[in-house]
Protein backbone atom coordinates (compact mmCIF):
# COMPACT_ATOMS: atom_id res chain seq x y z
CA UNK A 1 0.00 0.00 0.00
CA UNK A 2 1.36 3.63 -0.76
CA UNK A 3 1.05 5.67 2.09
CA UNK A 4 2.54 8.99 2.89
CA UNK A 5 3.74 10.69 6.11
CA UNK A 6 3.47 13.97 6.40
CA UNK A 7 5.47 14.13 9.38
CA UNK A 8 8.76 12.70 8.54
CA UNK A 9 7.61 14.01 4.88
CA UNK A 10 8.68 10.51 3.27
CA UNK A 11 6.86 8.16 0.32
CA UNK A 12 5.72 4.47 1.02
CA UNK A 13 5.41 2.52 -2.41
CA UNK A 14 5.58 -1.26 -2.92
CA UNK A 15 9.33 -0.61 -4.15
CA UNK A 16 10.69 1.30 -1.36
CA UNK A 17 10.67 4.80 0.50
CA UNK A 18 11.59 7.94 -0.99
CA UNK A 19 12.56 10.62 1.17
CA UNK A 20 11.69 14.34 0.76
CA UNK A 21 13.49 16.10 -0.24
CA UNK A 22 14.25 14.22 -3.47
CA UNK A 23 16.53 14.68 -6.82
CA UNK A 24 15.19 12.05 -9.29
CA UNK A 25 16.85 11.41 -12.11
CA UNK A 26 14.98 11.10 -15.33
CA UNK A 27 16.30 7.79 -17.87
CA UNK A 28 15.01 6.18 -20.83
CA UNK A 29 14.85 2.87 -22.34
CA UNK A 30 14.98 1.65 -25.82
CA UNK A 31 18.89 2.49 -27.25
CA UNK A 32 18.37 6.09 -28.06
CA UNK A 33 20.52 7.65 -25.53
CA UNK A 34 22.85 4.91 -24.77
CA UNK A 35 25.01 6.83 -22.01
CA UNK A 36 21.51 5.92 -20.08
CA UNK A 37 21.84 2.31 -20.09
CA UNK A 38 25.46 2.49 -18.50
CA UNK A 39 24.33 4.52 -15.68
CA UNK A 40 21.24 2.46 -15.04
CA UNK A 41 22.67 -0.08 -12.85
CA UNK A 42 23.99 2.62 -10.44
CA UNK A 43 20.63 4.49 -9.96
CA UNK A 44 19.78 2.07 -7.18
CA UNK A 45 22.55 3.59 -5.15
CA UNK A 46 22.71 7.26 -5.92
CA UNK A 47 18.92 7.98 -6.22
CA UNK A 48 15.88 7.49 -4.21
CA UNK A 49 13.49 7.01 -7.54
CA UNK A 50 13.33 7.18 -11.57
CA UNK A 51 11.61 9.44 -13.63
CA UNK A 52 10.56 7.76 -17.10
CA UNK A 53 8.67 8.81 -20.15
CA UNK A 54 5.51 6.91 -20.98
CA UNK A 55 7.38 6.71 -24.52
CA UNK A 56 10.26 5.62 -23.38
CA UNK A 57 8.53 2.86 -20.36
CA UNK A 58 6.76 1.96 -23.00
CA UNK A 59 10.67 0.11 -24.56
CA UNK A 60 11.50 -0.84 -21.07
CA UNK A 61 12.74 -4.65 -20.64
CA UNK A 62 13.52 -4.99 -17.31
CA UNK A 63 12.11 -2.75 -14.50
CA UNK A 64 14.59 -0.57 -12.25
CA UNK A 65 15.31 -1.71 -9.09
CA UNK A 66 13.80 1.53 -7.27
CA UNK A 67 10.25 3.24 -7.09
CA UNK A 68 9.56 4.10 -10.67
CA UNK A 69 8.31 7.00 -11.80
CA UNK A 70 5.83 7.23 -15.11
CA UNK A 71 4.76 10.83 -16.71
CA UNK A 72 2.26 10.68 -19.53
CA UNK A 73 4.93 12.00 -21.82
CA UNK A 74 2.16 14.98 -22.38
CA UNK A 75 4.95 16.87 -23.44
CA UNK A 76 5.19 16.14 -26.76
CA UNK A 77 2.12 18.58 -27.43
CA UNK A 78 5.09 20.96 -27.67
CA UNK A 79 6.66 18.39 -30.70
CA UNK A 80 5.90 20.13 -34.25
CA UNK A 81 2.95 18.63 -36.16
CA UNK A 82 1.13 17.39 -32.59
CA UNK A 83 -2.46 18.45 -32.12
CA UNK A 84 -4.40 18.49 -29.09
CA UNK A 85 -8.37 16.51 -29.64
CA UNK A 86 -10.93 16.69 -27.36
CA UNK A 87 -13.31 13.16 -27.01
CA UNK A 88 -16.09 12.70 -24.59
CA UNK A 89 -14.69 15.78 -22.64
CA UNK A 90 -11.30 14.31 -22.30
CA UNK A 91 -7.90 15.40 -23.88
CA UNK A 92 -5.90 13.53 -26.51
CA UNK A 93 -2.83 13.99 -28.08
CA UNK A 94 -1.89 13.14 -31.96
CA UNK A 95 1.35 12.86 -32.29
CA UNK A 96 2.79 13.28 -36.01
CA UNK A 97 6.16 12.26 -36.20
CA UNK A 98 6.32 9.44 -38.97
CA UNK A 99 3.92 8.51 -42.00
CA UNK A 100 0.76 7.05 -39.43
CA UNK A 101 -0.25 9.78 -36.24
CA UNK A 102 -0.08 8.28 -33.02
CA UNK A 103 -2.51 8.90 -30.32
CA UNK A 104 -1.58 9.14 -26.33
CA UNK A 105 -4.73 8.93 -24.61
CA UNK A 106 -5.68 9.39 -21.18
CA UNK A 107 -6.46 5.86 -20.57
CA UNK A 108 -3.84 4.06 -22.51
CA UNK A 109 -1.89 5.91 -20.09
CA UNK A 110 -3.21 5.19 -16.97
CA UNK A 111 -3.74 1.23 -18.14
CA UNK A 112 0.17 0.93 -18.73
CA UNK A 113 1.08 3.18 -15.52
CA UNK A 114 -1.04 1.06 -13.49
CA UNK A 115 0.96 -1.86 -15.25
CA UNK A 116 4.22 -0.68 -14.51
CA UNK A 117 4.57 2.10 -11.80
CA UNK A 118 5.02 3.13 -8.13
CA UNK A 119 3.98 7.06 -9.00
CA UNK A 120 1.81 8.08 -11.97
CA UNK A 121 1.41 10.99 -13.41
CA UNK A 122 -1.89 12.44 -15.28
CA UNK A 123 -2.51 13.38 -18.59
CA UNK A 124 -1.27 16.69 -19.40
CA UNK A 125 -0.83 19.16 -22.05
CA UNK A 126 1.93 21.82 -21.30
CA UNK A 127 0.99 25.63 -22.21
CA UNK A 128 4.29 27.04 -23.57
CA UNK A 129 4.89 31.19 -22.64
CA UNK A 130 3.08 33.20 -25.65
CA UNK A 131 0.68 30.95 -26.26
CA UNK A 132 -2.68 32.45 -26.79
CA UNK A 133 -5.13 32.52 -23.93
CA UNK A 134 -7.91 30.45 -26.08
CA UNK A 135 -5.28 27.81 -26.41
CA UNK A 136 -3.89 28.02 -22.93
CA UNK A 137 -7.37 27.63 -21.56
CA UNK A 138 -7.76 24.82 -23.80
CA UNK A 139 -4.85 22.96 -22.77
CA UNK A 140 -5.80 23.71 -19.05
CA UNK A 141 -9.23 22.40 -19.28
CA UNK A 142 -8.39 19.39 -20.73
CA UNK A 143 -5.30 18.45 -18.57
CA UNK A 144 -7.68 19.20 -15.03
CA UNK A 145 -10.53 16.82 -16.71
CA UNK A 146 -7.80 13.75 -17.36
CA UNK A 147 -6.87 14.47 -13.86
CA UNK A 148 -9.96 13.66 -12.67
CA UNK A 149 -10.86 10.96 -15.11
CA UNK A 150 -8.13 8.93 -14.24
CA UNK A 151 -9.00 9.68 -9.99
CA UNK A 152 -12.40 7.99 -10.85
CA UNK A 153 -11.13 5.42 -13.08
CA UNK A 154 -7.86 4.20 -11.13
CA UNK A 155 -7.69 0.48 -10.12
CA UNK A 156 -4.64 0.15 -8.47
CA UNK A 157 -4.71 1.65 -5.34
CA UNK A 158 -0.84 1.34 -4.18
CA UNK A 159 -0.34 3.06 -7.14
CA UNK A 160 0.61 6.90 -5.99
CA UNK A 161 -1.58 8.90 -8.42
CA UNK A 162 -0.41 12.90 -9.26
CA UNK A 163 -2.55 15.52 -10.60
CA UNK A 164 -0.79 17.44 -13.11
CA UNK A 165 -1.02 21.29 -13.07
CA UNK A 166 -0.27 23.56 -16.19
CA UNK A 167 -1.15 27.09 -16.28
CA UNK A 168 0.24 30.77 -17.98
CA UNK A 169 0.81 32.90 -15.31
CA UNK A 170 0.69 32.75 -11.38
CA UNK A 171 -3.10 32.87 -11.04
CA UNK A 172 -3.88 30.44 -13.63
CA UNK A 173 -1.35 27.78 -12.38
CA UNK A 174 -3.17 28.39 -8.79
CA UNK A 175 -6.49 27.62 -10.24
CA UNK A 176 -5.53 24.43 -11.63
CA UNK A 177 -4.26 23.67 -8.34
CA UNK A 178 -7.27 25.01 -6.23
CA UNK A 179 -9.00 22.03 -9.12
CA UNK A 180 -7.54 19.27 -7.20
CA UNK A 181 -8.10 20.15 -3.42
CA UNK A 182 -9.30 17.82 -1.54
CA UNK A 183 -10.36 15.60 -4.18
CA UNK A 184 -8.54 12.60 -3.07
CA UNK A 185 -5.18 12.67 -5.35
CA UNK A 186 -1.77 11.09 -3.98
CA UNK A 187 0.70 14.04 -4.81
CA UNK A 188 0.12 17.31 -7.38
CA UNK A 189 2.85 17.84 -10.22
CA UNK A 190 3.60 21.29 -11.50
CA UNK A 191 4.29 21.27 -14.83
CA UNK A 192 4.97 24.39 -17.87
CA UNK A 193 8.30 25.16 -15.10
CA UNK A 194 10.88 24.43 -17.87
CA UNK A 195 10.49 27.17 -20.51
CA UNK A 196 10.38 29.26 -17.71
CA UNK A 197 13.31 28.65 -15.40
CA UNK A 198 15.01 31.59 -16.27
CA UNK A 199 12.98 33.40 -14.60
CA UNK A 200 13.44 31.92 -11.08
CA UNK A 201 11.10 34.41 -9.06
CA UNK A 202 8.07 33.45 -11.52
CA UNK A 203 9.32 29.79 -10.97
CA UNK A 204 9.56 30.12 -7.55
CA UNK A 205 6.03 32.45 -6.74
CA UNK A 206 4.01 29.69 -8.66
CA UNK A 207 5.41 26.64 -6.30
CA UNK A 208 4.18 28.91 -3.15
CA UNK A 209 0.83 29.83 -4.53
CA UNK A 210 0.57 26.08 -5.61
CA UNK A 211 2.24 24.97 -2.35
CA UNK A 212 -0.76 27.85 -0.61
CA UNK A 213 -3.84 25.86 -2.50
CA UNK A 214 -2.59 22.29 -1.08
CA UNK A 215 -0.54 22.62 1.26
CA UNK A 216 0.12 19.05 2.58
CA UNK A 217 0.17 16.79 -0.56
CA UNK A 218 3.33 15.78 -1.62
CA UNK A 219 4.38 18.36 -5.14
CA UNK A 220 6.47 17.76 -7.43
CA UNK A 221 8.06 19.73 -10.03
CA UNK A 222 9.11 18.43 -13.77
CA UNK A 223 11.69 19.28 -15.07
CA UNK A 224 14.33 21.33 -12.97
CA UNK A 225 17.18 19.72 -11.64
CA UNK A 226 19.95 22.47 -11.76
CA UNK A 227 21.47 22.39 -8.13
CA UNK A 228 22.15 25.87 -8.17
CA UNK A 229 18.31 25.95 -7.81
CA UNK A 230 17.73 22.81 -5.75
CA UNK A 231 17.62 24.48 -2.32
CA UNK A 232 15.23 26.95 -3.23
CA UNK A 233 12.74 25.15 -5.03
CA UNK A 234 12.83 23.23 -1.91
CA UNK A 235 12.58 25.92 1.02
CA UNK A 236 9.47 27.14 -1.16
CA UNK A 237 7.80 23.81 -0.60
CA UNK A 238 8.82 21.43 -3.42
CA UNK A 239 9.38 18.02 -2.22
CA UNK A 240 10.28 16.48 -5.02
CA UNK A 241 12.15 17.34 -8.64
CA UNK A 242 13.03 14.70 -12.00
CA UNK A 243 15.51 16.26 -14.39
CA UNK A 244 18.02 14.52 -16.96
CA UNK A 245 20.48 18.02 -16.78
CA UNK A 246 22.91 15.78 -14.64
CA UNK A 247 23.19 13.44 -17.82
CA UNK A 248 23.03 16.16 -20.27
CA UNK A 249 25.57 18.07 -18.90
CA UNK A 250 27.99 14.88 -19.04
CA UNK A 251 27.35 13.80 -22.16
CA UNK A 252 29.14 17.48 -22.98
CA UNK A 253 31.47 16.69 -20.66
CA UNK A 254 30.30 19.38 -17.91
CA UNK A 255 31.24 18.57 -14.00
CA UNK A 256 29.15 20.31 -11.82
CA UNK A 257 31.21 19.61 -9.12
CA UNK A 258 34.32 21.11 -10.24
CA UNK A 259 32.00 23.58 -12.17
CA UNK A 260 34.30 22.72 -15.21
CA UNK A 261 34.31 21.33 -18.71
CA UNK A 262 36.42 17.97 -19.64
CA UNK A 263 37.51 18.40 -23.54
CA UNK A 264 36.48 15.86 -25.75
CA UNK A 265 35.34 12.95 -22.87
CA UNK A 266 35.35 9.17 -23.64
CA UNK A 267 32.47 7.31 -22.93
CA UNK A 268 34.19 6.30 -19.10
CA UNK A 269 34.59 9.43 -19.01
CA UNK A 270 31.01 10.82 -19.40
CA UNK A 271 29.66 8.16 -17.19
CA UNK A 272 32.08 9.27 -14.68
CA UNK A 273 30.92 12.95 -15.07
CA UNK A 274 27.17 11.53 -14.84
CA UNK A 275 27.01 9.81 -12.08
CA UNK A 276 29.19 12.42 -9.72
CA UNK A 277 26.48 15.03 -11.04
CA UNK A 278 24.23 12.61 -9.72
CA UNK A 279 25.64 12.55 -6.80
CA UNK A 280 25.54 15.61 -6.27
CA UNK A 281 21.98 16.65 -6.75
CA UNK A 282 20.62 13.74 -4.61
CA UNK A 283 23.23 14.13 -2.02
CA UNK A 284 24.27 10.26 -2.22
CA UNK A 285 28.18 9.18 -2.15
CA UNK A 286 30.02 8.47 -5.22
CA UNK A 287 31.44 5.53 -5.80
CA UNK A 288 34.90 5.84 -5.51
CA UNK A 289 35.99 4.01 -9.08
CA UNK A 290 33.90 6.45 -11.05
CA UNK A 291 35.46 9.89 -9.48
CA UNK A 292 37.52 11.43 -11.99
CA UNK A 293 40.33 14.01 -10.99
CA UNK A 294 39.71 17.56 -11.52
CA UNK A 295 43.07 18.15 -13.05
CA UNK A 296 41.70 16.74 -16.14
CA UNK A 297 38.99 19.72 -16.44
CA UNK A 298 39.40 22.83 -17.78
CA UNK A 299 37.40 26.03 -16.47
Amino acid sequence: MTTIDSCARVLKTPSGTIRFPAYVPVTTFGGKYPLDALIQPYLPRLAPAVMVSHHYARQMKERPRLPLMIDSGGFAALFEGSRILQRDGLGVLEINLGETPELLTPWEVLEFQEQHADIAFTLDFPIPPNLDLKDSRKRQKLTIANALWALRNRRRKDMCLYACIQGWDVESFTACARAYVEKGFDGIALGGMVPRARDRVLVLECVRAVRNEVPTLPLHVFGLGHPEFLADLFSAGVDSVDSSSYVKAAADGHSWTSNSRLLDPAVSDRLSIALSNLALASGAMLPLVHRIRDDRFRN
